[in-house]
């Protein structure tokens, strides 16, 4: 009985120890087995903008034509030249408009802010309705291989939190904007193996929950470890052989603003997302498995001022001058003949008879105004002679001047005046300068420039030589006359 006790007992060890020899193989062998799947190394996923997508309810209906929406501040940003979406609901049409602006905290109620059309919203939409602006973003997605990938094996890569395929943006993830299977070829360029020895066929899903994009390696050959492999999402080269873009048309939406901070307040956070990257052979075995973490922060908003500029300086030219002396923008080179030199403040013709006498003036015309300049004089009134109340003949519509036959006026000269107005060339009949005089009612432009700055080195924009040009015969009576001529520099901005 002893010797069937100890032989049970005996049983009972070899049976305990077999058990324990195959537990412990079969925890070691699947411990060897989870720990075959590498770790991809070198991971990264920049994208070409960080900025966050934006999309909150309006806060009040909005009528038909109009120029703004109030909204919701749920530090959402509207900046200048964004396309915004207003969504419809029931009965509404979908309305895309162009931001000018957005205001200040506060404008439009407490917790709300204004949004400025460059144009109208044509259709009405209802307080809730939501605008949005989708951040469109290109992914140079580029990793190392630490496992070889055979021929036909995967490479997929899964983006954050629910799939979105609309051109909506996404509080969870990068809204995938239409990318589908059927289009992801010319949607994503990338570099398997450099001079393009690998090719991917792509599929564009949903696995559980989030978005994938896969790439099956060819049937041709597998990929070697320590291989670098690029992903171009958004790029239009279409090539399989591509590590940068050249034809960038980004696609995938940026998420919105989730983390804390905005515009206004002392310190902003980036929202971080996840890209879960996944290598598989032909029979979808995970080999290894890596992930890029992705930041996207509002832009800084850049702002400084620049004040309004504007000089204007008259100068004498001297007797015996070319008028366009200081001024290579006029091409009037006749010379001054009236045989005193004119200076800033005084004008003299000296004695008049049937020859044209002529003095001049520079006026020079500097100013940052975006829409340019116009240069305008007034008068006293006629050249006339106070004494007798005779003047000579002048007229606000230029006319060309002949020798011996009265007249009086000025003729404006440069690169900035109407020569259908003022004529070209020299004094004396024709087609040639012609010489008008302003009223004190009737101001004439000598001058004028639809764009600015104006004044640059370099440039003869903002400089007019002024003549002024008399001429009598015996008709005119004997006497001092004298006019006072105003100008005006008015800068566009």
């Amino acid at each position: 009985m002893a010797i069937l006790a100890n032989l049970s007992e005996m049983r009972k060890v070899i049976y305990l120890s077999a058990f324990f020899f195959a537990a412990l193989f079969f925890i070691s062998f699947n411990f060897i087995k989870s720990a075959y799947a590498g770790t991809i190394s070198n991971t990264s996923d920049t994208i070409t903008t960080s900025r966050p997508s934006a999309s909150t309810p309006i806060s009040a209906d909005q009528a038909a034509a109009a120029t703004s929406v109030t909204i919701w501040d749920n530090k959402s940003i509207f900046l200048a030249s964004d396309s915004a979406v207003l969504w419809p609901d029931t009965g509404e049409t979908l309305n895309t408009v162009t931001v000018a602006s957005m205001s200040a905290s506060g404008v439009g109620g407490a917790g709300k802010r204004t949004v400025y059309f460059t144009g109208t919203a044509a259709n009405t939409h209802h307080s809730g309705d939501v605008i949005t602006s989708a951040i469109t973003a290109m992914h140079k997605v580029q990793f190392t291989l630490t496992t070889p990938i055979p021929a036909s094996g995967k490479i997929i890569l899964t983006f954050p939190g629910t799939a979105v395929t609309t051109a909506s943006p996404s509080a969870t993830t990068f809204s995938f904007n239409g990318l589908t299977t059927a289009n992801a070829a010319t949607n994503i360029s990338y570099q398997l193996v450099a001079g393009g020895a690998r090719t991917c066929t792509f599929a564009v899903a949903t696995v559980g929950s989030s978005p994938t994009i896969t790439c099956t390696v060819d049937a041709g050959a597998g990929l070697a470890a320590g291989q670098v492999v690029t992903f171009l999402i958004g790029c239009a080269d279409a090539s399989a052989n591509v590590t940068t873009c050249t034809t960038q048309s980004p696609r995938l939406i940026n998420p919105t603003k989730t983390a804390a901070g905005g515009e206004g307040v002392a310190t902003t956070t980036a929202d971080i997302w996840k890209i879960n990257i996944e290598t598989q052979d032909a029979s979808s075995g995970t080999l290894d498995t890596g992930s890029a973490k992705i930041a996207t922060i509002e832009s800084v908003q850049v702002q400084a001022l620049v004040d309004p500029s504007l000089t204007f300086s008259i100068a004498g030219i001297a007797n015996n001058t070319a008028i366009n002396n200081g001024n290579t923008g006029c091409a009037n080179a006749e010379v001054t003949n009236a045989g005193i030199g004119s200076t800033a403040t005084s004008v003299n013709l000296g004695i008049l008879s049937s020859t044209i006498n002529i003095s001049a003036q520079l006026l020079t015309i500097t100013t940052n105004a975006p829409n340019g300049y116009s240069l305008t004089a007034t008068s006293s009134g006629h050249l006339i002679n106070p004494a007798t109340g005779f003047w000579i003949a002048d007229s606000t519509t230029p006319t060309a001047m002949t020798a011996g036959t009265p007249w009086f006026g000025l003729h404006p000269c440069g690169t900035d005046v109407t020569a259908g107005t003022w004529g070209t060339g020299a004094t004396g009949g024709g087609i040639n300068a012609k010489y008008g005089w302003p009223t004190q009612a009737s101001s004439v432009t000598l001058a004028s420039k639809a764009t600015g700055p104006v004044g640059l080195a370099g440039t003869t924009n903002g400089l007019t030589s002024v003549e002024y040009a008399a001429t009598v015969d015996v008709s005119v009576p004997a006497g001092k006359y004298t006019s006072v001529v105003t100008y005006v520099a008015t800068p566009t901005f």
